[in-house]
């Protein structure tokens, strides 16, 4: 339930080609140019070795087996870290999924340079960067932005550390005006990655939960966008992650989940997973044989305290409809 005492049966894709897509959140690697203190160890202190560029390769011909030749689908891959540019075959890996004809993304801070990113953009079907208070160069990270937009795609993700967030606000304002084409987050931090929160201010809350005016982006060109809550008596609403987060509807213990239907998750280690949340538990290692998700699976989390999570179908269990 909300702040305002809507309780939502369902979230589904505004979007209908995004429930369509089958988003892989693809951690290569923990190793990273940055160290930031928000940020748990784990995630960026290089103690997991690169994954084998040809495990990766051949998880791909799998993906394409299981959720395109049989369900129509369209596969997504987002790579993440760690830092993924840091890999040292990461043009391999960018080069043999544009064969497969897959769509391609990178999380990424945007530290590599101009030259480097000149030649992956014929890779890249969007990109999500980053912006780290802590470590960033503001005039490399615009030249990063630069070198990428119109031809790809951009959305950027804006760290809102608390006790920096005037000076941070002000910088989202002016990347906000260099990239009218771009889609802009103020991303609320929450402690060691879990599902809470760092001590906001009220006016703090709002400001985030207001976001940035301007662009809404190119929905069909990304992997996701919003999502529509609907309530039992057939009100719909529009929602972006960061409102879901921010205004408690992240409550879905319960709920029919298509984890493993739109999604997939690969950490580190080369474990797979339905989702980043873990849900079901790990249902194989790359380099091993073992069956792919077919079907929809229960929420066992207090909270879906992750966006790339929160943006996947989900429905109480008498109200799902299996896709």
């Amino acid at each position: 339930m909300d702040d305002n005492g809507a309780t939502y049966v369902s979230f589904e894709h505004t979007n209908a080609v995004h429930a369509r897509t089958v988003l892989v959140d693809w951690m290569l690697g923990n190793a990273c140019s940055y160290a930031c203190s928000y940020c748990p160890k784990s995630l960026h202190d290089g103690t997991v070795r690169w994954q084998n560029p040809d495990d990766v390769v051949d998880f791909y011909d799998r993906l394409q087996i299981h959720y395109v030749t049989h369900r129509d689908r369209r596969v997504w891959l987002q790579f993440t870290g760690g830092e993924p540019t840091m890999h040292p075959q990461i043009v391999r890996i960018l080069e043999e999924a544009s064969a497969r004809g897959f769509s391609v993304s990178l999380i990424s801070n945007a530290s590599r340079t101009h030259r480097f990113w000149t030649k992956i953009k014929p890779h890249l079907n969007a990109v999500i960067l980053t912006y780290h208070s802590e470590f960033v160069d503001f005039d490399h990270f615009k030249g990063v932005g630069e070198i990428l937009v119109p031809d790809v795609p951009m959305h950027i993700n804006i760290t809102m550390k608390p006790a920096e967030f005037g000076k941070i606000h002000a910088d989202a304002l002016e990347l906000r005006q260099a990239f009218p084409d771009a889609t802009i987050s103020l991303k609320p931090l929450r402690v060691d990655f879990a599902t809470e929160l760092y001590e906001y201010s009220d006016a703090q809350m709002a400001i985030m939960d207001a976001g940035l005016p301007g662009c809404s982006g190119h929905p069909d060109r990304l992997p996701r966008a919003t999502m529509t809550g609907r309530t039992a008596d057939g009100n719909r609403n529009r929602l972006r992650a960061n409102e879901i987060i921010l205004r408690n509807l992240n409550r879905l213990m319960g709920y029919r989940c298509n984890a493993g239907l739109e999604s997939l998750r690969i950490n580190a280690s080369g474990q797979v997973f339905r989702a980043t949340c873990g849900v079901g538990g790990s249902i194989g290692t790359l380099g091993e044989t073992f069956e792919l998700p077919y079907a929809p699976i229960s929420c066992t989390a207090h909270k879906c305290g992750c966006t790339a999570d929160i943006l996947i179908t989900k429905s109480r269990a008498e109200q799902f409809v299996r896709r």
